[in-house]
C-alpha cells in the first residue's frame, strides 16, 4: 500500500437546539463520498450552550486513502471561484508546525447541495493533517494534485 502524504481529515460542525438534527448531518455527510457513507461514524457530543440550550457536536474523522478520498471528493464539490479563494489563503489557512490545513465551509450551503468557503458562524470546519508538516510550497503542490485549488 502507498503511502499517502495526508495522516488524517476531520469535519466537524455543530447542531443547536433551534436546527434539526438531521438536516445538519445531511449537511456534513455532503462533503463525503458516497462511497464512504457506510464506513462513516459520525460522533456526537452534547454539550451546554451559553444559555444552557443544548448544542450537538458532530464529527467524523478518516485516515490516509480515505482521507485522500474525502479531500478529492470536496475538490470536485467546490467551483473554480471557491478554488481561487482557497489558493489566495493558504498562507493563512495552514499552520507548518503542525502541519495542519483549516477550512471552513458554509453549513447551510452544504445542506443546499453546494459547496462554498466560508468565514461565518455556522460552519463545517475541516481539518487536513499532512505527514511530516510539510513546506507551504509543498502543500500547494499537493492540493494542486489533489484539485482542491488551481
Amino acid at each position: 500500500m502507498r503511502a499517502t502524504r495526508i495522516l488524517r481529515i476531520e469535519l466537524a460542525t455543530h447542531a443547536h437546539a433551534t436546527e434539526d438534527l438531521n438536516k445538519v448531518r445531511k449537511a456534513l455527510l455532503y462533503l463525503i463520498p458516497e462511497g464512504l457513507h457506510e464506513k462513516t461514524n459520525i460522533r456526537e457530543v452534547t454539550m451546554q450552550g451559553h444559555y444552557s440550550n443544548p448544542i450537538t457536536r458532530l464529527v467524523v474523522e478518516f485516515e490516509g486513502v480515505e482521507a485522500e478520498r474525502v479531500v478529492e471528493h470536496i475538490a470536485g464539490l467546490l467551483d473554480d471561484y471557491e478554488k481561487s479563494i482557497l489558493r489566495s489563503t493558504l498562507d493563512q489557512r495552514y499552520e507548518r508546525k503542525s502541519g495542519r490545513l483549516y477550512i471552513r465551509f458554509s453549513k447551510q450551503d452544504a445542506y443546499l447541495g453546494r459547496l462554498r468557503v466560508y468565514e461565518g458562524d455556522d460552519v463545517i470546519r475541516m481539518v487536513v493533517v499532512f505527514r511530516g508538516s510539510p513546506s507551504l510550497k509543498e502543500v500547494d503542490k499537493l492540493l494542486q494534485e489533489k484539485g482542491l485549488i488551481q
